[in-house]
């Protein structure tokens, strides 16, 4: 993949704090885009990371959930489901745009983005119809992989 530099942003998340782009710097970032919160897929892909968040929770690693929901609905979603990862509102979805997280251009896709600690985008996947996701250990050996210099497979 190429090295792009991650587009920057910021976003409220469910705790109402902003986080920005920068506030990743020095940490890697997985960041999973989903369409909305509370639907059957998006509540299953995200009750199985907080599952297995053993698989997840890595030294350096920052997971961030990214949804066009409001703030309050992912509070809702969060407190509901235990998430044990921030939630962030991108209600216009510019954040989607600027990954490239949009399906047909103009709906909100399921994928993933994983940013290095310099900025630069070292991983993207996105689904083609949104039904599927990758599993907590496929990104644990992802991230592993990243961290320790090696190149992801697509």
């Amino acid at each position: 993949m190429d090295r792009t530099v991650a587009p920057p942003f910021t976003l409220t998340a469910d705790d109402g704090t902003e986080v920005t782009l920068g506030s990743l710097r020095g940490q890697w970032g997985l960041l999973l885009f989903y369409p909305r919160d509370f639907s059957p897929v998006c509540t299953e892909q995200l009750c199985h990371y907080r599952d297995e968040w053993e698989a997840l929770e890595l030294p350096g690693v920052k997971i961030l959930g990214i949804s066009p929901d409001t703030v309050e609905r992912h509070r809702g979603f969060r407190r509901r489901y235990a998430i044990p990862f921030p939630l962030l509102s991108d209600p216009q979805q510019e954040v989607f745009r600027r990954y490239g997280m949009m399906t047909l251009g103009l709906l909100p896709a399921r994928g993933v983005a994983v940013v290095d600690p310099e900025g630069i985008v070292r991983y993207r996947w996105k689904s083609a119809l949104g039904l599927r996701y990758p599993r907590a250990g496929e990104l644990r050996s992802l991230l592993v992989r990243l961290q320790a210099g090696g190149a992801p497979r697509e």
